[in-house]
């Protein structure tokens, strides 16, 4: 996977496809790395041109301290100037959402179209940033297989363990057998104490889709609904037996929500061309 230094640290990323194609952006969560979104972008792989980053200090890119989403997502603007790429569509998951708006407010003609997964642009609630946050100091201690079951039922629906008991011990073993964990931590830390944004997201021009799970506790279907309406013609999707995780219980779902925004976008685009057309 390629790496290009950008202000000062190294952004890794994957790229797929053919550059002729609409190029799609996929930004993952903390604390997984860029696999987990495997299986989405193989749906997207023949039909678009694809680049998958790994976000700040996970995988092979780097971090600084202290990181902040608003220089993170300035580090993906450059990203995309060094590869010449603009008007993308902005597959943001999770944190990956929270700069993805973060992008589409402060370089709209970066964006053509924004996919906003289990995001949120408010702060948390005070009670559930602390408990988040104190999983995340015992993670950062070593105290990994302590947190595990905790960590994974935050991500994860009841559905899933039911039907899916290997997805639920691959990703706990993932977070037991991590290393490195520095840069994780300190990309926690931009999205725990991140700034509130949600006054600003009417001024979101690009055509946005909003996709949620039903059993997520950290981005609630109400709160998704909240962020949806306040971003101008917003779309709203929830999957049903899905929680923050719902890009690995349920990538086909998700992959078929995408799809059908993007086609809807594609036809309104050429019926707004038929009607401005002069004869």
């Amino acid at each position: 996977m390629p790496v290009i230094n950008i202000n000062e640290i190294a952004l890794n990323y994957h790229e797929l496809g053919n550059r002729r194609n609409r190029t799609m952006v996929f930004t993952h969560t903390v604390l997984w790395d860029s696999e987990m979104l495997d299986h989405l972008v193989s749906e997207f792989a023949n039909d678009f041109h694809l680049i998958v980053v790994d976000l700040h200090g996970h995988g092979q890119s780097g971090y600084r301290t202290p990181l902040t989403l608003e220089e993170m997502a300035e580090d993906y603007y450059q990203l995309l100037a060094e590869l010449d790429l603009s008007n993308v569509i902005w597959v943001g998951y999770s944190i990956g959402g929270m700069l993805g708006m973060r992008l589409a407010l402060a370089h709209p003609e970066t964006i053509d179209s924004l996919i906003l997964i289990a995001t949120i642009a408010r702060l948390d609630p005070p009670q559930l940033r602390e408990q988040t946050w104190q999983l995340w100091e015992m993670f950062r201690a070593g105290h990994r297989e302590d947190i595990a079951d905790a960590a994974v039922q935050f991500f994860f629906a009841p559905a899933t363990y039911k039907n899916q008991p290997q997805l639920i011990e691959h990703y706990r073993n993932k977070l037991i057998n991590y290393r490195n964990v520095e840069g994780m931590f300190e990309a926690a830390r931009a999205s725990v104490y991140r700034t509130n944004i949600s006054n600003q997201i009417d001024a979101i021009k690009a055509p946005t889709l909003v996709i949620a799970g039903n059993e997520d506790k950290a981005t609630s279907p109400a709160e998704s609904e909240l962020l949806a309406s306040r971003i101008p013609n917003a779309q709203l999707a929830i999957i049903d037996d899905a929680s923050h995780m719902l890009v690995v219980e349920k990538p086909r779902e998700v992959a078929q929500i995408i799809r059908k925004f993007l086609s809807g976008l594609i036809v309104r685009l050429a019926g707004r061309a038929r009607n401005q057309r002069v004869f």
